[in-house]
């Protein structure tokens, strides 16, 4: 793993940075940690990263959303508990932005109300009542990823740190060079570019156009990216 550190005791700095959730991913880590020893952790935090993958990219066939989609319109597909709680926390969000907040938008022919057809089932398993229907929680993973970070990096003993994901959703933890404040995440949805289109008003089915974006600071990652691109939606109009 591509890294650069600087001792300067009793605050030493690792800086690493490598691919995962088709993003780049930049991590500094700051402590009295020895050079072995943050290297370890960055270790972790990348396998953290893959894990997260491997649990929610619906682009993978061999992911576990792809493999409980595939067989939920057939039958109740059992879902780990940290899948379960977070397509939860989806529906929730759902109800609670007035259906702003969609994972179904990705679906063909995609229609308001298609949230509908997601069932989580009291035994944790998913059940879909429309064929062909796609969850996508691309929405949400990085803000998910960066709360699976946060619990490593607090039971690995790390109490400062900044952690990049695509430069859209950023964690700050203690003292380090960001202005975020510590324990919260900064989060940015919208348009970098004014040809750009791919966040949808699930209200009315259209694409939010123009180059704006909207940033957001709350204490948990999910609840950020939710936020930002809810108001990304409202501002835009569509």
């Amino acid at each position: 793993m591509p890294h650069l550190f600087h001792t300067a005791p009793p605050t030493n700095r690792y800086y690493a940075w490598f691919e995962a959730l088709h993003t780049r991913v930049d991590i500094l880590l700051l402590g009295p940690q020895p050079e072995q020893v943050f290297g370890a952790v960055c270790e972790r935090m990348r396998e953290c990263l893959a894990a997260v993958e491997e649990m929610g990219n619906r682009f993978n066939p061999d992911s576990e959303l792809s493999r409980a989609v595939a067989g939920a319109t057939v039958r109740p597909m059992p879902l780990s508990a940290n899948l379960y709680t977070l397509l939860h926390r989806c529906l929730q969000a759902h109800r609670d932005t007035g259906g702003l907040f969609d994972i179904t938008v990705c679906s063909p022919h995609f229609e308001p109300g298609f949230m509908r057809y997601v069932e989580l089932t009291s035994d944790r398993c998913l059940r879909l009542h429309r064929p062909g229907l796609v969850v996508d929680l691309s929405g949400v993973l990085k803000g998910y990823a960066l709360e699976q970070l946060r619990r490593l990096l607090t039971g690995e003993g790390i109490a400062n740190a900044l952690v990049n994901l695509g430069n859209s959703s950023i964690l700050s933890l203690g003292d380090n060079p960001s202005d975020i404040a510590p324990g919260y995440c900064l989060t940015t949805s919208g348009n970098a570019t004014a040809g750009r289109r791919h966040i949808m008003n699930p209200l009315t089915g259209r694409y939010v156009e123009g180059q704006r974006e909207v940033s957001v600071t709350t204490a948990d990652g999910v609840e950020g990216e939710v936020q930002s691109i809810v108001a990304f939606i409202r501002q835009g109009g569509a």
